[in-house]
């Protein structure tokens, strides 16, 4: 039996990046946990692509800092390489202050697992809320 399609939600973070899914027909967010941002990182994400039967790839874009922005495409561009087969898109939504928001979650402002893993979960509650208010008003 073919597992359910899903979107994944990935906050990458410079240590860790934080990741989270939904199956397509689910508003439910679950969090993945995170995977550190070393040289196994590409191999990591194509067993997480594969294992959730991942449709969509949503990741944070921060409207006002270009040095992320300049990683956070170099990062697209990698990942291009591994779903170049697969039927998988890649999805970008302005970011802006969900990692203060994360920290707000688990009370800490500092950077962590924990507070990127939030951070994938509320860019993917993001995402959803915007496709749904556009659904709307269709």
């Amino acid at each position: 039996m073919k597992k359910k399609a899903s979107i994944l939600g990935i906050d990458r973070g410079s240590k860790y990046i934080g990741v989270a899914y939904a199956p397509l027909e689910s508003e439910i967010i679950f969090p993945v946990g995170y995977l550190m941002n070393d040289q196994m990182i590409f191999f990591n994400l194509a067993d997480l692509l594969k294992r959730y039967n991942v449709r969509t790839i949503v990741l944070w874009w921060p409207t006002k800092q270009k040095d992320i922005q300049e990683k956070i495409t170099k990062f697209i561009n990698n990942l291009n390489y591994i779903i170049e087969k697969d039927e998988i898109t890649i999805e970008v939504i302005d970011e802006d202050y969900s990692s203060v928001e994360s920290g707000e979650i688990v009370s800490d402002f500092k950077k962590n697992a924990t507070s990127d893993t939030i951070s994938a979960m509320i860019i993917l509650e993001r995402r959803l809320e915007k496709k749904k208010k556009e659904e709307k008003s269709e």
